[in-house]
Parts: structure tokens; C-alpha cells; sequence
């Protein structure tokens, strides 16, 4: 929902976090501000932008933390590309107690998202690492052994993701 508002572009457009804060206002009828989340006197961000839609990585939370007002995002804040923990984003939701917060997972070849797991204004989150949640539609998951059989539940494995979003592969490389 965040996305029909402003999202703010802030990391090059070769890094694959890009795809979510480029085209998905851009489909949806948003606008897309180009700035950097610091805040410098170069580059004010201007008032009339407030962000309803970020994306960035659990390390930018403490620069997040400190980024300028029209720069947070007050309807959701989508984060990816490495392990989120709870604890860590606890201290950024004191702050946004109002923001949806999507932890999202999915490797470069499934389009950047494939799986999300939603945690809304008021939820409580335990310590430790945040679940990467269900699939999106159009996504599918499997927990493969190293035979590509399914595991029990409770049995590590192989995360695989199937679907119409996922790359046909490698240039010579068939697998």
C-alpha cells in the first residue's frame, strides 16, 4: 500500500534493493524521490515529500534512525538482504511506532522478494532472528535435503524457490 504514495530511492539502481523502491511506485501510481538518507545541507530534502515507502537493509536501521522527517517512512518500511533481528528493529519502531514493517527475503534471481512476513503497527517481537514469513503469490518454496527430497517439519534443508518470478537460469549452466 505504501508504494501508491513516495518511495525514496536511495541506493544505486545496480544493487537489486533497488527494484522494490524504483518500479513498484512507479506501477502503482507513486512517485519515486531520488535523495540520500543523510541528511546534508547540499540536499534538503524538500517537505512536501513525506515517505510512505522505504526499502533498505537491517544495516541501515541506525543511519534510519537519524535520516531527516520526510525521509521516514510512515507507511511501510521494507527491509531485506541480510538476517533481521528483533531486537534491532525494536529500537527503530519506538520511534515509528505507526510503520508496517515487511522483512522480506529472496535471492537477485527470484526478482529481490519472494517471501515476506508482515509485522504490524502494535505487533511484539520476540529476540533474536524475525521470521523471513510465506511465500508472495506466484512463489514457491521447498525445503530440499541434499538429494532434493522434501525434509520434515523441524529438519534443516535447502531453501528452493519455484515460480513465474524466478530466473530460467545461467548463461551455460543448465542447471
Amino acid at each position: 500500500p505504501g508504494a501508491s504514495g513516495t518511495a525514496v530511492l536511495h541506493s544505486p539502481v545496480t544493487f537489486d534493493l533497488t527494484v522494490t523502491a524504483l518500479y513498484t511506485p512507479l506501477i502503482s501510481g507513486g512517485r519515486v524521490l531520488v535523495s540520500t538518507l543523510e541528511d546534508t545541507a547540499e540536499q534538503p530534502p524538500p517537505a512536501s515529500e513525506s515517505c510512505s515507502l522505504l526499502k533498505a537493509t537491517p544495516s541501515h536501521l541506525t543511519l534510519l534512525a537519524t535520516t531527516p522527517k520526510p525521509l521516514q517512512p510512515t507507511g511501510e518500511l521494507v527491509i531485506g538482504g541480510e538476517q533481521l533481528l528483533g531486537e534491532n528493529l525494536d529500537r527503530w519502531r519506538e520511534l515509528h511506532p505507526g510503520t508496517t514493517v515487511v522483512n522480506e527475503y529472496g535471492p537477485t534471481e527470484a526478482t529481490v522478494g519472494c517471501m515476506e512476513y508482515r509485522i504490524e503497527p502494535g505487533d511484539v517481537l520476540a529476540p533474536g532472528a524475525v521470521p523471513i514469513g510465506r511465500p508472495r503469490p506466484n512463489a514457491r518454496i521447498h525445503l530440499l535435503d541434499a538429494g532434493l527430497r522434501p525434509v520434515p517439519a523441524g529438519v534443516p534443508g535447502e531453501l528452493y524457490v519455484a515460480g513465474a518470478g524466478l530466473a530460467r537460469g545461467y548463461v551455460r549452466r543448465p542447471g
